[in-house]
Formats: structure tokens, C-alpha cells, sequence
């Protein structure tokens, strides 16, 4: 072989190693934009959050959720035990607070032996991939003998936080991947270390257990569901 084929050879190899990268490039360096969908009516949310610093932490969207929600009973409850949490002031007999600021997450449990059950919020949120936003989920279970009760007050709540507008808006659980049907009642239960929402069923359907896994723009399924 002569040297004019070997420096063809070698022209034609750093062609085709342009070509891949240029075709491999807009899935490394384009990010995908967050589209917000558009709801109709009166039911979305719009809460500001309040904070100091660079950037909000998981305290600063507690005070935001439940300042905004503190008319509804069992949410006025949780805001005066994290008003006295936070001024350091002895909560209620039974209940207890968790926040865990370095992984983004609050826990309110009391427990009630005189109704035999026990009342739970948490709250956690989720960088989104964009760098522009955050998801913000608010969660209550009720443990009820051993099950889950219902209450309208009860149940996963998600809102899109803006960077720049320093909003959080609802967003709802279908436009995010995290809508369950079953013949029971869905409960979610949110992570304080990792990303995944487990997900139970219960109240006199079969009882089975899932988790969603957030991809940064939405939740998937992180595998197939475990039925007891």
C-alpha cells in the first residue's frame, strides 16, 4: 500500500469521526425545555416562596406550602406544630418533626391512640433537569388501623417551582407520570435519600407496592410491581 492510500485512509477515519460526534452532540449539549401545561378553571395553585440565599431549601417550601394551606384543618394543625418546631417550643403529646435539609425533606407524624390512627405529611422536591425549575411535592397518608383512611385532605400534591419567577405552581400528577389507577386507594410515600416515590395500594382492593423513579422531567416506573 502506498502513502498516498494510507493518507486517504486516514482523511476518510477523521471524517467519520466528525460526522459521529456531530450527530451524537445535540443529545449531550441540548437540554430539554419544560413545557407547563395549561390548565383551564380555577384549579391551579400559585404560591410564592420566600428566601434568603442563593437558592430555597426545603424549610422555605414547608413555609410557603403550609402558610398558603393553614385554613384547612389538618394543615392549620402542621402549621402551628412547625411554627413551634421551628421556634424550638415543645410540639404536641405524640407528634414528631423530621427535616433533613441536606436531602431536601420535612416529616410531620402524630400519632392519635384515642382514634387508633396516625396523620403524616411530608415534603420533599426534585431538581429539575432543565436547571430552571424544581418539582415540589406535598404528601399526607392516614394510617388507620392498620390500612390507609381517605380524606379529601389527603393525598400527593405536586407544584413546579420557577428559578426566576420564585413561584410554584400545581401542577398535576398525570402531566408528570405519577397517576395511579387501582381498585384500592394509591398512597404515596416520599424519599428522603434518593429520588423514587414508593407507591402502595390498599382500602379493599389488592394490596401492592410500586416505586417511580424521576427522570428529571417526569416519573417512570422503576420496575414491575411487587404484589403481596
Amino acid at each position: 500500500m502506498n502513502q498516498s492510500h494510507i493518507l486517504t485512509l486516514d482523511t476518510i477515519m477523521k471524517n467519520l469521526i466528525i460526522i459521529l460526534a456531530c450527530m451524537l452532540m445535540p443529545c449531550t449539549t441540548q437540554a430539554q425545555a419544560f413545557e407547563y401545561p395549561e390548565y383551564e378553571g380555577n384549579n391551579e395553585e400559585i404560591i410564592a416562596v420566600k428566601y434568603q440565599g442563593n437558592r430555597p431549601t426545603i424549610t422555605d417550601f414547608v413555609d410557603a406550602y403550609l402558610n398558603h394551606a393553614k385554613e384547612k384543618e389538618f394543615y392549620g394543625k402542621v402549621y402551628r406544630e412547625w411554627l413551634n418546631y421551628k421556634q424550638k417550643k415543645p410540639l404536641s403529646k405524640h407528634a414528631s418533626i423530621i427535616l433533613d435539609t441536606k436531602n431536601g425533606y420535612m416529616h410531620y407524624e402524630i400519632i392519635r391512640p384515642e382514634e387508633n390512627d396516625t396523620l403524616v405529611m411530608e415534603m420533599c422536591f426534585w431538581n429539575c433537569a432543565d436547571g430552571k425549575h424544581k418539582l415540589i411535592c406535598a404528601n399526607t397518608v392516614w394510617m388507620l388501623e392498620g390500612d390507609y383512611g381517605w380524606d379529601e385532605d389527603f393525598g400527593a400534591w405536586f407544584y413546579l417551582y420557577d428559578n426566576a419567577t420564585k413561584v410554584m405552581r400545581t401542577i398535576f400528577a398525570e402531566d408528570i407520570g405519577a397517576l395511579y389507577d387501582s381498585d384500592g386507594l394509591s398512597v404515596f410515600f416520599l424519599p428522603r435519600k434518593g429520588k423514587n416515590i414508593k407507591v402502595s395500594a390498599a382500602g379493599g382492593g389488592d394490596r401492592w407496592d410500586e416505586e417511580l423513579e424521576w427522570d428529571g422531567y417526569q416519573f417512570i416506573k422503576a420496575g414491575p410491581r411487587i404484589d403481596e
